[in-house]
């Protein structure tokens, strides 16, 4: 990839069924030989959509056929994000899942579903 993509903002009840309580972002080398380098941004956002706070930051290799998953707390978000770039292996998937206290999956965003984006959001 050359630039990176986002989920942009996903709404996330603060309350109900349809409450998101964590984020699971999963990551897959499927390349045969060649390993990949992942660079993931994950974010949650307030009410008033002004305030975009820092969750998680990774920067890993990932091996050829391998996966990885990473989880992150929601807490007090309205909304979340996930900004993901891989460098390296053109067969890598990154998706999101926003899922209740009970593991159940309320959200998905596929790879194939994230918007492209000009760079990462800078983190203080």
């Amino acid at each position: 990839m050359l630039v990176p993509y986002s989920t942009g903002l996903i709404y996330n009840p603060v309350s109900g069924a349809t409450q998101s309580t964590q984020i699971i972002v999963t990551c897959l080398n499927d390349s045969l030989n060649a390993p990949v380098n992942v660079e993931l941004e994950v974010f949650r956002w307030d009410s008033t959509q002004t305030v975009r706070i820092p969750i998680g930051h990774e920067l890993f290799e990932l091996t050829a056929q391998a996966g990885r998953t990473y989880v992150y707390p929601l807490i007090n978000a309205s909304f979340f994000e996930v900004q993901s770039d891989y460098f390296s292996a053109t067969s890598t998937m990154i998706n999101v899942y926003g899922v209740d206290s009970t593991g159940q999956i309320i959200q998905r965003v596929l790879q194939s579903e994230m918007s492209l984006i000009d760079r990462f959001t800078n983190i203080p």
